[in-house]
């Protein structure tokens, strides 16, 4: 016990000396792998502090029984996971899921150049004979690469990408209780008026939404997180 217990305080002092140290590639690999269970973000004290709200929202679309494609109105999750948290001393995690979500996706999307962006925010939906069908990913990533060197920034926002249309689908799965076919999302980012204008009865800045296109709804949908998502609805959410 005394030497498992040795080896833990030391790999403890090690990994904390690398993450204090000064910047270097070391220290960036090690403080990427552990982030996400053991930081936590500050950037509520000056002068670094976060300015912007990024929400999650989504549009599903369906075919109803006369066979045609019906679409929803705009959903805004993260409002949806926010209201956990109103009058709960304690609240659980999961009610950053969206905002978390959102903030590395936008990272992502930032690290594509002006032309990879444009086609992003598109649709990657094709007519395949009489209907729709998705465009294959190698399609979409090889147009990515063919406007620019950075074929690692594409990977990674694609697979993204994918992450967030699993998502969405589950989440408007429970929502409308259909069988979703397709689904799209939009970053809604509002800033509030700086010190100096927070009496000021209209908006300083007006920061416009960030709209993506249409994506084909391929995931597998689990019953058990399609309940999670439902009971999270009925209690704080609300149907459009």
């Amino acid at each position: 016990m005394a030497i498992i217990a040795a080896v833990i305080v030391a790999i403890y002092v090690v990994v904390s000396l690398i993450i204090v140290i000064p910047q270097n590639p070391l220290r960036s690999a090690v403080s990427s792998a552990l982030s996400p269970y053991f930081s936590q973000s500050w950037r509520v004290f000056a002068p670094n502090i976060m300015k912007v709200n990024s929400d999650l929202s989504f549009q599903a679309a369906w075919y109803n029984e006369d066979g045609e494609l019906e679409k929803s109105g705009w959903v805004n999750i993260t409002d949806i996971e926010q209201a956990t948290v109103t009058g709960n001393l304690t609240p659980s995690r999961s009610q950053k899921q969206t905002w978390n979500a959102v903030s590395t996706y936008v990272g992502r999307y930032n690290d594509l150049n002006d032309e990879q962006r444009d086609r992003v925010r598109d649709t990657f939906i094709q007519v395949e004979g009489d209907g729709y069908d998705r465009i294959p990913d190698e399609e979409i990533v090889g147009e990515l690469e063919s406007y620019g060197e950075n074929s690692s920034d594409v990977v990674r926002f694609m697979r993204y990408d994918y992450m967030l249309m699993r998502y969405v689908t589950q989440f408007a799965t429970a929502y409308y209780g259909e069988d979703i076919e397709r689904v799209r999302w939009k970053v809604e980012r509002t800033r509030a008026n700086d010190f100096e204008h927070r009496f000021d009865e209209n908006a300083q800045f007006d920061i416009p939404d960030i709209v993506f296109g249409w994506r084909q709804s391929i995931a597998n949908t689990d019953p058990e997180i399609i309940d999670e998502f439902r009971d999270l609805i009925e209690r704080y959410g609300h149907r459009s």
